[in-house]
């Protein structure tokens, strides 16, 4: 699991408190600039931070000892759950310029790299049986291209977007509004085991944290914010899309839609932003085209020999390594946890396929 310097105990810490959230955190954060006075300061909190209230001052200085943090950690090593600051070098940029980003966000699986090509779909939990074949055929198109398919694996759209990634090997991130070991709808349990295998689920919710409706809207913003574009298929007018696509105007992000049925209840979304002028997306040459992304179909193709599930898992986490930067193999075999014997085999593949191009000194990079 993630090791966490002493710093990051105390943004664990302050994060973690009932009811303090990203605003009152980055207030407090304001006051005192090193969270570790605060958290030995605590009691001063309530007087010092005009947006801390008495009880959560109480809720502070229960938890203010450093056995809770050490319980929270090995919780999270328990549940391999990592934990990532917002001071971690591997905290997602694009998501960092957002208004009150998630001081501390939990995963599990591996984290993808969002910062070069990340798309959200996001619509209705009861889309039509077009509307969700829409969404699928897109996700698998972008996924098939290498872009990072973003959602919140809720019921509807969201399982089109997840499952038409995972339907071209591709990567997808799912962003949940509850612990980021709490299968939620419970039937999306092989869903959520599969998004695993190729990316990662997300919450800013501690572990064993259960969904609640206004956990949704909160996390609708960190969905938006991992994208570089968002694409709204089917949904109601006043539903959790349409919160998603103002959280992704107000971030500056791209927002596209879909064609739909005009007579459906679900249209009114992709109504409301046709009307607004948003581009209207039929396939992931569209979006590639709007976004000036180069079309470079970088997945690795579904196979059926033995093994082959293994080999495009591979590939999949050394590329998305290497957008990051240039590595070696050692590098590479140290970040995996692969034994450089099958970080070898893996690489040359990637070189023989284009996908990569070997530099001096035993480094690789992206082929571009």
């Amino acid at each position: 699991m993630t090791e966490i310097t002493r710093e990051e105990r105390y943004w664990l810490w302050l994060s973690s408190v009932d009811g303090i959230g990203p605003v009152r955190f980055y207030d407090t954060l304001s006051v005192f600039t090193d969270l570790e006075r605060a958290f030995h300061e605590c009691a001063s909190i309530p007087e010092r931070v005009k947006s801390v209230t008495s009880r959560q001052g109480g809720a502070l200085l229960a938890s203010a000892n450093e056995s809770y943090i050490d319980r929270l950690l090995e919780l999270c090593a328990r549940k391999k759950i990592h934990v990532l600051t917002r001071l971690n070098q591997d905290y997602p940029q694009i998501l960092a310029e957002i208004e009150n980003p998630p001081p501390v966000l939990f995963y599990k699986g591996y984290l993808p790299s969002f910062d070069e090509r990340a798309c959200a779909l996001v619509g209705s939990r009861k889309p039509t049986k077009n509307g969700f074949s829409i969404i699928r055929s897109l996700a698998n198109g972008l996924a098939g291209e290498g872009v990072v398919i973003v959602s919140g694996m809720a019921r509807g759209i969201d399982t089109a977007a997840h499952m038409g990634a995972l339907d071209a090997n591709g990567v997808t991130a799912a962003v949940l509004g509850c612990g980021a070991d709490v299968v939620y709808p419970p039937e999306n349990h092989e869903l959520y085991g599969r998004i695993l295998e190729r990316g990662a689920v997300i919450s800013e919710f501690l572990p064993g944290t259960e969904p609640k409706p206004q956990y949704f809207p909160q996390r609708n913003r960190i969905v938006s914010g991992l994208c570089n574009v968002l694409i709204a298929g089917e949904g109601g007018e006043r539903s959790g899309a349409r919160i998603t696509v103002d959280s992704a105007l107000r971030q500056g992000r791209d927002v596209y839609t879909t064609i739909c049925d005009l007579k459906s209840p679900v249209a009114k979304l992709p109504l409301y932003l046709m009307d607004s002028g948003a581009p209207v997306v039929q396939n992931a040459a569209d979006v590639m085209n709007g976004m000036g992304w180069r079309i470079r179909s970088v997945a690795p193709t579904p196979k059926t020999e033995k093994g082959a599930n293994k080999l495009d898992l591979l590939e999949t986490r050394i590329y998305n390594l290497l957008l990051k930067e240039n590595l070696s193999a050692g590098e590479l075999a140290e970040e995996t946890g692969i034994t450089i014997k099958d970080i070898n085999t893996v690489l040359t593949v990637m070189e023989l396929r284009g996908l990569i191009e070997g530099l001096p000194g035993d480094r690789f990079r992206i082929n571009s």
